[in-house]
Parts: C-alpha cells; structure tokens; sequence
C-alpha cells in the first residue's frame, strides 16, 4: 500500500503547476482536480491484476460537462481514451467513477481524466503514475 500512494503522490507532484489541485495541508486535502465544471475527490489507481489497471474517483460536482474520459498512456507525452462515460445534467451530489483499462502496454502506466463541456471544450486532470504487476 505504501509503494502504491507513493506512485500516486509521485505522479501529482509532476504536474505542472498550472492546474488546480489542493497543497498538503490544505482545507480539502482529498481534492485531485478542481476547475469551475468539475471537483474530482479520492483518484485512486491499483493494478489488481496481471495488465490490469482499476481507477476509481469521485467527483463532487458536475456543471456543463458531457463526457468524462480515462486516457491512458505509457509515456507521459501521448494519452489515448481507454474508456469513456456520457454524462446528462449537472450534479450537486458526489458520484463514483470505476474505469477498468485490461490492456495495459507497459508496466508503468500514466492515466488522467477528460472532460467535455457541453461547448465541446475539453479540460484535462493531472496525471497518475501507475506500476502494473
């Protein structure tokens, strides 16, 4: 459990700082990704199995957001969509994601998050750092 948090920690801390993420010690330290559309909590990424990746999350809020996607990649420079959930309405109420990639190319893997607005713009969540067993 340890060297899995430790990945997790690792892969937020090599993010650009331009993104809104809560600092240690912050009033909400569960917070992964923040913007005016979407609160995601508790991003949680574990390799259960051989090639396999689970990420879970939770998002507190949903405004003006159609699609939420999990991209993958094996190099933090070039991410693909793995999965990919529709969304309909705005939500006030906290929602849990589960994403399960079973194709995992590398034994490090790289995930983010996607989001559509109902503008078409897309914002992007920082990435997790993942080793795969």
């Amino acid at each position: 459990m340890k060297k899995f948090l430790l990945v997790i920690t690792t892969g937020i801390c090599l993010v650009s700082c331009s993104k809104n993420v809560s600092k240690p010690g912050a009033a909400n330290q569960n917070v992964f990704f923040q913007d005016a559309n979407v609160s995601v909590e508790n991003m949680i990424a574990e390799s259960p199995a051989s090639s396999t990746v689970t990420i879970s999350f939770t998002t507190a809020f949903e405004n003006n957001l159609s699609s939420i996607e999990l991209m993958s990649g094996t190099t933090t420079n070039n991410f693909c969509t793995a999965k990919s959930v529709d969304l309909s309405g705005n939500s006030s109420t906290k929602k849990n994601y589960t994403f399960s990639d079973s194709n995992a190319k590398s034994s490090t893997m790289y995930y983010l998050l996607r989001f559509k607005d109902n503008n078409g713009n897309w914002t992007y969540s920082n990435y997790l750092t993942v080793k795969v067993d």
